[in-house]
This record gives structure tokens, sequence and C-alpha cells, in this order.
């Protein structure tokens, strides 16, 4: 457990107590948008997904992919 607490950034961290926060002021005002948010944000931050993950908002694509992509499009041109 602390070997993976200790790979935790920064970011994750201050989601992780967003997420608590946001329980907790559920659990004040009974606001269902703040348990909802704030239980995706532990989410988030737990299993290390969403933009706040270390890969961040990253949509990359393999270069192998594009290349053969294009060859199939020089084909169909022919």
């Amino acid at each position: 457990m602390k070997g993976y607490i200790n790979k935790w950034t920064y970011k994750r961290v201050i989601q992780a107590g967003l997420g608590v926060f946001l329980v907790y002021y559920y659990t004040q005002d009974h606001n269902k948008f703040a348990l909802v948010f704030g239980i995706v944000m532990l989410v988030q931050a737990f299993l290390n997904i969403g933009c706040f993950s270390t890969k961040g908002c990253d949509n990359s694509v393999d270069e192998k992919e594009i290349q053969e992509f294009a060859k199939e499009i020089k084909e169909v041109e022919k």
C-alpha cells in the first residue's frame, strides 16, 4: 500500500482531497450532485484514470496505425 501511495502525483492527491470534500459536503447539505461528482473524482484518483492520470488527456495514436491507414488511402486513390 505504501508503494502505491508513493507513486501518486500532487494532482492525484488534490483530486482525492476534492472528492473527499465533496462527499463530506453531501453529508452536510444533501446535495446529490456533490455526492456523484465526489465519487467520480475519488474513483479517478484511486484508479489513475481521467485527465489527472499520468497520461493526462492524451489520445495519442500509434504512428504505425496512421501509416497503414495512409497506405490504404493511397491504394484506394489509384
